[in-house]
């Protein structure tokens, strides 16, 4: 009920509460007017204030023993009458009132459900959908229709054919045909660049009739990334450690000729030793040494 519903309700309950009590007034009390304040605790209902039922009862109980006693007075008539009429006015009233009051709260512990399970929906971290037999999709819900800009009820009418025109063996298409047979079902799917991983189960009626499909799709774009980024760095350090040779331990070398021997016994020259244990390369001269005593006769400036 809107705010301008509730402010017109107060001054109806409060007319016709003593419209009902200038009627007391006026019929004998052989006639149970007071019944009729039932009527102001059920236009109650009407209200989202939980406790307004029992304030319009309080308030017609005071006005049902009030007109007891003006009436009284005023008449003399025989008081078992207005009493036993009374009785019965607010026995009726009261049990109203309990009924109503437990109505009410059956009512918004329904509506809290009802919110929280939307909120869930809503902040649940997948994309959730149900369709008919006929595959037409008859809701979406879950935060995951943030990521792709879909309003909830943007797909719903549609079907899942439409979404596969040009690819009647899509994973989709048989994940749903899967689930309308009883079969369980999972896919990959890609829609607007976000990656999903998605479950199609059957969706059964309460006496296990296949009614349409319910699908689950959890947004695995991150994870696929970060698994793609991972495989990078994996294959570029395999590539490192593949170009990568160290010289490791006691190398043994020959005192005389300077040769090295490797771990099947062979003997290999220096240069050549390094040059395939490690990322050096050797590039021939002679040093000033070496120049004077290999060709002395040769000026140096």
């Amino acid at each position: 009920m809107t705010g301008k519903t509730r402010l017109q309700l107060a001054p109806l309950v409060v007319a016709l509460g003593c419209g009902i009590f200038v009627l007391d007034l006026l019929l004998p009390l052989g006639i149970a007017v007071g019944v009729l304040y039932t009527a102001l605790v059920l236009l109650s209902l009407w209200s989202t204030q939980r406790w307004l039922p029992l304030k319009v009862a309080q308030g017609a109980s005071v006005l049902i023993v009030l007109g007891f006693f003006l009436f009284q007075r005023l008449t003399g008539s025989l008081v078992w009458i207005g009493i036993s009429n009374r009785a019965l006015s607010l026995l009726i009233l009261w049990v109203t009132t309990i009924l109503v009051l437990r109505y009410k709260r059956s009512e918004e512990e329904l509506r809290d459900r009802e919110t929280r399970l939307r909120l869930l929906h809503e902040q649940l971290p997948a994309l959730i959908w149900t369709t008919d037999t006929h595959l037409r999709i008859t809701s979406t819900q879950g935060a995951s229709l943030v990521a792709l800009n879909l309003e909830p009820q943007q797909m719903v009418g549609t079907t899942v054919v439409e979404h596969f025109p040009d690819d009647p063996e899509a994973a989709p298409l048989a994940a749903h045909r899967h689930a309308l047979r009883g079969e369980p079902h999972s896919y990959e799917m890609t829609i607007r660049e976000r990656v999903f991983e998605a479950h199609v189960e059957p969706l059964r009626t309460a006496d296990g009739t296949i009614a349409g499909c319910l699908g689950i799709a959890l947004d695995i774009t991150e994870r696929m990334q970060a698994e793609r980024a991972r495989e990078i760095l994996i294959h570029k350090l395999q590539a490192a450690l593949d170009n990568i040779k160290n010289l490791r331990g006691l190398l043994p070398i020959c005192a005389a000729c300077n040769k090295i021997r490797d771990h099947q016994g062979r003997w290999e020259f220096l240069e050549t030793y390094i040059q395939e244990h490690s990322e050096a390369q050797f590039t021939h001269s002679i040093c000033p040494q070496c120049t004077e005593k290999l060709y002395p006769h040769v000026e140096r400036t």
